[in-house]
């Protein structure tokens, strides 16, 4: 009994704790374990009902645990909108693309608690042997607040009233579907992009950044670059970091002789000329 009394005042101490120190300990969790503390007392409770970061992991989970997390998030998700609370990071893994017809729900919440980062990663569908890509919900373009973005396994597609990323640093793209069209609007769109990430894209036959667009990007990462990717033309005077992985050894033109910061080049079966 004495054991039992030790750990009781042990687990008292710690309800005791300033909010924020208890939602620091809270986002080490992923939202599931956390939602649990929440029932410890009702110190954890509030802390749990504030919380601005809420990981449900980028894991692909099985589909029958799936019914249960849609509850979960649509709880939390209206709890945050009810309570103004700002969002500062989202993390989702979906292991079916059926599960889609919930998200844009959920993004739209998301951009009205204007949500700082968003990590959103969905199964690939197959149809008749084939890997298909994901439609992305529109909505997520008019997230004006998003400083960090994160996509994978979807068809990005430019809508008809653009992109509004106008606060985006960081864009990571991997396994997903895109065109000159919407790397062109994001040059025009996103004047404090810092970071781009792109890896096993489909869809681009070139990658080209004026020298007026994206002023300060800083770090271009393309990896797995797809076999009808011919061209790489980067005119960023602020650009730091550039690498390259072309995989299937297309890739013929790199021009980055306007890239003057330039200070690490990793370039991978990439045909290098004298020029």
């Amino acid at each position: 009994m004495e054991g039992r009394s030790d750990v009781d005042a042990a687990a008292d101490r710690i309800s005791k704790l300033p909010e924020p120190i208890l939602q620091h300990i809270l986002y080490f969790l992923l939202a599931k374990d956390a939602a649990r503390m929440s029932t410890l007392s009702k110190v954890w409770d509030s802390a749990w009902n504030s919380l601005s970061y809420l990981n449900f992991g980028d894991k692909f989970l099985k589909s029958e645990d799936m019914p249960r997390l849609v509850n979960v998030v649509n709880q939390s998700l209206a709890n945050r909108q009810k309570h103004k609370i700002s969002m500062q990071k989202f993390s989702l893994g979906l292991p079916h693309h059926r599960w889609l017809s919930y998200v844009d729900d959920w993004i739209k919440i998301l951009i009205a608690c204007n949500i700082k980062e968003l990590n959103l990663r969905v199964s690939r569908p197959i149809y008749e042997g084939k890997l298909e890509y994901n439609s992305l919900p529109e909505a997520i373009f008019a997230a004006k607040a998003l400083n960090v973005l994160r996509l994978d396994g979807f068809k990005i597609e430019l809508p008809s009233d653009g992109i509004k990323f106008s606060s985006l640093r960081e864009l990571r793209l991997s396994d997903v579907f895109l065109n000159e069209e919407f790397i062109q609007a994001l040059c025009t769109s996103c004047c404090n992009l810092e970071d781009l990430y792109l890896q096993n894209f489909d869809g681009l036959a070139s990658f080209q950044v004026g020298n007026t667009s994206l002023p300060k990007l800083k770090k271009v990462n393309l990896e797995f670059c797809p076999f009808v990717f011919q061209l790489v033309d980067i005119a960023a005077i602020n650009l730091e970091d550039l690498k390259i992985d072309s995989l299937h050894g297309n890739l013929k033109v790199v021009k980055i002789t306007a890239c003057k910061a330039l200070k690490t080049l990793y370039l991978n079966c990439v045909a290098v000329t004298d020029e």
